[in-house]
Order: C-alpha cells, then sequence, then structure tokens
C-alpha cells in the first residue's frame, strides 16, 4: 500500500485538517437524538417534580414564554402556595403529540385540608391533561386560561 507522504510545509495544514475533522465528528456524537415524545416527557415530570418539591422557581422555567411574560416569579409562587389543593405525587401516563403540540397526561395525588367541617384532610387522586407547546426549538407548558 502506498502511504501518502506530506512535506514539512504541509505539515500543520494537515494537522489542522485532522483536529478539525476530529471536533467535528466529536460535536455529531454528542448531538442529542432524544424523540420530541421524550423531550415532552422528561421536561414534564421535571415541571411536577419541582413542583412537588416546592421549587417554584424551577417549575416556572418549564411554562411558556408567553405565560411568563404576564405573570412573575414571585406572583406565580404565591398563586400556588395559595391554592387549597396540594398535591402529593405525580405519574405519568401516556401523551399524544402532533408537530408543535402535545397533550400530556399525568396521575396527581393530591390532598384538600379541611374540605368540610368535620374532616381534616380529604385525598384522592385523578388524572390530569396538560398542553405542552414547541416554540423557538424549545417545548414549554402552556397552562390553561
Amino acid at each position: 500500500m502506498n502511504a501518502i507522504k506530506i512535506s514539512g510545509a504541509a505539515r500543520p495544514a494537515a494537522t489542522a485538517l485532522v483536529l478539525l475533522l476530529v471536533m467535528l465528528l466529536s460535536a455529531c456524537a454528542t448531538t442529542s437524538t432524544a424523540e420530541p415524545e421524550d423531550i415532552v416527557r422528561d421536561r414534564a415530570q421535571a415541571r411536577w417534580d419541582a413542583l412537588l418539591a416546592g421549587d417554584f422557581e424551577t417549575a416556572y422555567s418549564y411554562y411558556s414564554p408567553g405565560f411568563r411574560s404576564a405573570t412573575s416569579v414571585v406572583d406565580f409562587t404565591i398563586g400556588i402556595r395559595m391554592r387549597k389543593v396540594q398535591y402529593s405525587s405525580a405519574e405519568y401516563q401516556d401523551q399524544n403529540c402532533d408537530k408543535n403540540i402535545c397533550t400530556v397526561r399525568f396521575k396527581l395525588g393530591y390532598r384538600v385540608g379541611k374540605p368540610v367541617p368535620g374532616v381534616d384532610n380529604w385525598e384522592s387522586d385523578g388524572v390530569v391533561s396538560e398542553q405542552w407547546i414547541k416554540s423557538d426549538g424549545e417545548w414549554w407548558f402552556l397552562p390553561q386560561k
């Protein structure tokens, strides 16, 4: 087999070309190949995990840009803390996605304090559907009005 001989003057250029190719190949290897459904599921679960942990700033970061432009993180946090319903669990069920919209369903465990006289707490669970939209290349939670 004949080897390619590179003259002394061309060696730095050849080395730079090899380094460039290695960087390009490594960039391709680290590019995310996650499906949109996986991305939405993970973001939706992360939002619920943050809400359950009381990390309202992180939960707020998953809301659509339009929601965040109209509602400050302080108002969002106050609104969450003022609710009578306290969530205790969030279990992903399924989702249905189109190109830029996903409907994700979660089974939520919740507790209502003193719902009626004589009852301290009422605990139950139910399935909720939530909308996620793709905007500017990212998936965002779109709360109902």
